[in-house]
């Protein structure tokens, strides 16, 4: 974790500062005559004290506000700042308590640096003498806070920043849609050129932003990529060229309604089933060498070719898309998570992180009805806002959304719909990748 101020102490007063410079020059020029080797050495560490005073005994404790549904200031925050052996600092009601624990498990810090305030109710109001009082009571005037004023609703924000001002304290707000930290100073100057920018220059992984919502996910057990990249751009370009006919999509379609959840099947079974509970896919060898599929063992499908076959290789395709043209952060692909309270669908297809931004792309090679289409919607718009918060999603689609309305419906609801022609053509894809790489901007 990185630390941008140099400096822990408040600046001495300019008498002090003179007569300290007094005695640094007449301690310099004694030592010069007496020891000169060490000259140079004791007139850095006098420099350094001299602008320093209480660096070696004043302690660091960094101050978060809480905010449940948005704990990225905090985190990011803290990570910039963060040495080892600060205490960490978290104000917050007592509803958003329990943000804190998880807050301090993300971050890794031992439990005996980690300390709260808890500002209670009164008949439903916050009172902001009792929210001073409070705070107040529990800060110490030989301790240096670092304090961030991104968090929180603007009362309890006002009433910290006025209490914290009576203080030795550094003031700092987190901007995390411009991965900035802004250092400034509360004073009677009208002019903005006393305040100090940092870039955030950490940079999160998936399992950290899940983490840090609350989620528990199998992003460190990636699902195994069936088939060169090659070969589902092959696929691509048999889609996007209108290569495959109505047998073709009949084949894809019974592959994915009848056997999805298959363990394996034999394909010469399901040519000719004598199974009652089979559906015959006449056709299926005559595909999968049209396609040029050759299955891992010889006359058969496992169930990850199956995946693979019905819709699997598109996920592979903009997985290796995304990959190599934005270079996101971290990525991967049929991510499961869960809070341990929603139980409905809750795969990612495709999810990245860059610049602290999420991502989450849904792929669908066919969106066949007006119902399927709400059900992707409602899933993604589902994961959007009560597992991943501030995540970025995307549905790409197959399909061509002739009238526009599935564009209109998805943009109403915060999703970006690319219907067949976005991912087709060349210069509207490149403007789609173009947009993300613009909400991910770094600073």
């Amino acid at each position: 974790m990185n630390n941008h101020c140099d400096c822990r102490a408040v600046t001495p007063s300019f008498d002090k500062l003179r007569n300290m410079a007094a005695a640094t020059e007449n301690n310099i020029a004694a030592t010069v005559i007496r020891q000169p080797y060490n000259t140079i050495m004791i007139y850095y560490q006098t420099i350094f004290l001299f602008l320093c005073p209480n660096y070696y005994t004043m302690s660091k404790t960094i101050v978060n506000i809480i905010d449940k549904s948005n704990p990225m200031p905090a985190y990011l925050f803290t990570k910039e700042y963060y040495e080892e052996g600060d205490e960490l600092l978290f104000i917050s009601t007592e509803e958003e308590a329990s943000c804190i624990q998880l807050l301090a498990q993300q971050l890794k810090v031992e439990e005996t640096l980690v300390k709260s305030i808890i500002v209670k109710r009164f008949e439903d109001k916050f009172l902001y003498e009792h929210i001073c009082r409070t705070i107040k009571s529990k800060l110490n005037p030989e301790t240096q806070y670092y304090l961030n004023l991104a968090g929180g609703n603007r009362y309890m924000t006002l009433s910290v920043q006025h209490v914290f001002e009576e203080f030795n304290t550094l003031f700092f707000y987190t901007q995390t849609r411009e991965n900035l930290i802004v250092k400034t100073i509360f004073d009677h100057s009208i002019y903005d050129d006393d305040d100090e920018v940092f870039p955030i220059k950490h940079r999160m992984t998936l399992k950290e932003y899940f983490g840090l919502y609350g989620l528990q996910s199998d992003v460190d057990q990636p699902r195994k990529q069936v088939k060169e990249i090659a070969f589902s751009q092959h696929l691509f370009t048999m889609f996007s060229q209108n290569m495959f006919g109505r047998g073709d999509y009949q084949v894809m379609e019974t592959l994915r309604e009848k056997y999805r959840n298959w363990k394996f099947l034999i394909i010469s079974e399901v040519e000719n089933p004598h199974k009652e509970y089979m559906t015959a896919i006449p056709n299926l060898s005559k595909f999968l060498n049209y396609i040029g599929f050759v299955p891992e063992r010889p006359g058969s499908l496992q169930s990850y070719e199956i995946e693979y076959l019905t819709g699997g290789w598109f996920e592979e395709y903009v997985y290796a898309l995304v990959k190599n043209v934005l270079q996101p952060d971290d990525i991967a692909m049929g991510v499961h998570i869960s809070n341990g309270i929603i139980k409905h669908n809750n795969e990612l297809d495709v999810c990245f992180i860059k610049a602290n931004k999420l991502f989450v792309i849904e792929c669908k090679t066919g969106v066949t009805s007006e119902s399927l289409f709400n059900e992707i919607v409602y899933k993604v718009c589902a994961l959007k806002e009560v597992l991943l918060g501030t995540s970025n999603s995307y549905i790409f689609s197959l399909k061509k959304d002739h009238k526009g309305n599935w564009k209109k419906t998805a943009k109403y609801m915060g999703i970006t719909f690319c219907d067949w022609l976005n991912l087709t053509k060349p210069e509207l894809l490149k403007n789609i990748l173009k947009s993300m790489d613009k909400i991910a901007k770094e600073s």
